[in-house]
C-alpha cells in the first residue's frame, strides 16, 4: 500500500509541475513522494521514470507526458518500464534522445534494405541511410557532452539554423587514424564523391566495409545508451552477405563503357586500403578464421579461411558450417536484472526470514532481507562465471551482453542455502 501511495503523490506531484511549467530538483521529489534517496536514483538512474521526467540542468527537472493521461495509465506505464528500458535514458536533452530514435531506425531501414533479395543495386541506398545513421548518433553524443549549441554552425544569416556535417562529428569524437573513423568517412566519402560508381559489381568490396561499419555502430550504440541496437533474437540481420569477388573488367567495360575503368580503379583502391589496415573495425578482412565455440577445438561455427585464390573463394562460400546450432536465448534467457529478480523471489519462497536474515548481508526496500545487483556481482565474480562462456553464464560479444541460465538460479540458491556465509564472504572478496 505504501508503494502505491508513494505513486500517487508523484503522479500529483509531477502533474502540478507539469502544468504551472515548473522546475524542481531531486530532493523536492523525495519531499513529494516520501521515497528515500536510493529509491529515486535507482528508478531514474535506470530509466523506469524518464519518460516523465527529464533533466534540464545541474539538479533541475522537469515534469512531462502526465496532464494527459489518468493514474491508472501513469501507473501502467511506470509498471511496464520496469521490463523496458526507454532508449536515451541516460540522455539529458530531449533533442539527443530524438537523435537516437532516428538513428537507430535509420541503421535498421539500412540492413532492411542491403538484405532484401529482390533489390540488385542496394548500394545506393544503404550509403545514405548508413551515413545519416552515423551522423544522428555522433550528433547525439556531442550534445549530451557539449551541448545543443555544439552541433549547430555559426548562424551568419536569419533563418534556420544549420548543423554540422559528419565528418566535422567525427573530427570532435575520433582521432584521424582511428578505424572506426575512417570505416566511416570510406562511405560517406561513396556518398559524397562516387556515388554513380555504385553498382551491383561492387558489392563485392563494398560489404567488408559496409560489414565493419554496421559491427561498429552496434557497440558504439550501446556504449552510449546501455541498450543494445538489435534485440539478440535479430542479430542475424546485421550480417550482410555478398560475393567476395569482383567481375572481370572486360564485363565491367560491356556494361558502363568507360566508366568501368573509374569501378575497377576504386574497387582496387579500395582493396588496397583494406588489407593495409587489416583490421575488422575497418573491413572484414577475408583471411580470418572466425570460432564460436567454448574450445577452439569444439567448434560451433566456423568461418574458412581464404587469401583470394579460386579455390579459396569456393571455400568461402561455402564458409558458414553450423554443426551443434546453440540459441543462447533460449539456454541463457535471463539478463542480470532478470537474475536478481528470480533469485530473490527463489530465496523469498524457500527460506523463512531468519535464514534470509543470516544468510543475505543486505535489505530491499521494504526492510526485507534480500541481494542487491553489488552481492550477486560479487558471487558471480566468486564463482568465475564471467572467465568464460559455460552452463551457467553466455556473453554475446556482437550485442555486447551477459546472460544467464536457470541453472543459475538453482546453483547460487544452493550455494548460499549450503554456506550462509557465502554472500558476505563474496563481498568481502570483491573488495
Amino acid at each position: 500500500m505504501a508503494e502505491k501511495q508513494g505513486q500517487e503523490k508523484f503522479f500529483d506531484f509531477l502533474q502540478q509541475c507539469e502544468r504551472n511549467g515548473k522546475k524542481f530538483t531531486k530532493q523536492q521529489v523525495i519531499d513529494a513522494t516520501g521515497w528515500k534517496p536510493a529509491t529515486f536514483n535507482t528508478y531514474f538512474g535506470k530509466g523506469q521514470i524518464t519518460q516523465f521526467v527529464v533533466e534540464i540542468g545541474a539538479n533541475k527537472l522537469e515534469a512531462i507526458n502526465t496532464t494527459d493521461i489518468d493514474f491508472v495509465e501513469f501507473k501502467k506505464r511506470l509498471s511496464q518500464s520496469k521490463h523496458y528500458q526507454e532508449l536515451g535514458h541516460k540522455c539529458k536533452s530531449n533533442l539527443a534522445k530524438a537523435l537516437l530514435k532516428k538513428s537507430r531506425d535509420n541503421m535498421m531501414l539500412a540492413l532492411e534494405l542491403y538484405n532484401r533479395p529482390s533489390l540488385e543495386n542496394k548500394l545506393d541506398g544503404f550509403v545514405l541511410l548508413f551515413c545519416t545513421a552515423w551522423e544522428q548518433l555522433c550528433k547525439s553524443r556531442l550534445i549530451e557532452r557539449d551541448g545543443e549549441d555544439s552541433i549547430f554552425e555559426p548562424n551568419v544569416k536569419k533563418g534556420t539554423r544549420r548543423t554540422i556535417p559528419l565528418r566535422a562529428c567525427l573530427d570532435r569524437l575520433y582521432e584521424p587514424k582511428n578505424n572506426i573513423r575512417r570505416n566511416i568517412e570510406v562511405v560517406a566519402d561513396w556518398r559524397d564523391k562516387a556515388a554513380h560508381l555504385l553498382m551491383p559489381e561492387i558489392q563485392s568490396i563494398a560489404s567488408r566495409i559496409f560489414q565493419s561499419g554496421v559491427l561498429n555502430y552496434s557497440s558504439e550504440f550501446e556504449s552510449f545508451t546501455d541498450t543494445a541496437f538489435i534485440s539478440s533474437q535479430h542479430t542475424g540481420m546485421m550480417s550482410l552477405v555478398g560475393e567476395f569477388k569482383l567481375p572481370p573488367a572486360s564485363l565491367l567495360k560491356t556494361l558502363y563503357g568507360s566508366a568501368a575503368n573509374e569501378i575497377l580503379e576504386l574497387a582496387q583502391e579500395v582493396e588496397s586500403e583494406i588489407e593495409a589496415a587489416d583490421d575488422i573495425s575497418f573491413a572484414i578482412p577475408l583471411r580470418v578464421s572466425l570460432v564460436f565455440a567454448k574450445e577452439e577445438g569444439d567448434a560451433q561455427i566456423v568461418i574458412a579461411k581464404a587469401n583470394g585464390s579460386t579455390e579459396d573463394l569456393k571455400k568461402l562460400r561455402q564458409a558458414l558450417v553450423i554443426e551443434k546450432p546453440v540459441d543462447p536465448d533460449k539456454t541463457h534467457p535471463h539478463s542480470q536484472g532478470v537474475l536478481l529478480k528470480l533469485l530473490n523471489d527463489t530465496l523469498t519462497k524457500d527460506f523463512d526470514a531468519n535464514k534470509l536474515g543470516r544468510a543475505l548481508p543486505k535489505t530491499d526496500v521494504h526492510g526485507s532481507p534480500a541481494l542487491n545487483r553489488h552481492c550477486l556481482q560479487a558471487c558471480i565474480n566468486k564463482l568465475g562465471w564471467k572467465k568464460n562462456n559455460n552452463k551457467y553464464h553466455y556473453f554475446g560479444k556482437l550485442a555486447n551482453r551477459h546472460q544467464y541460465s536457470e541453472e543459475a538460479i538453482t546453483e547460487l540458491v544452493k550455494r548460499i542455502a549450503q554456506d550462509e556465509q557465502f554472500v558476505s564472504q563474496a563481498k568481502c572478496k570483491k573488495r
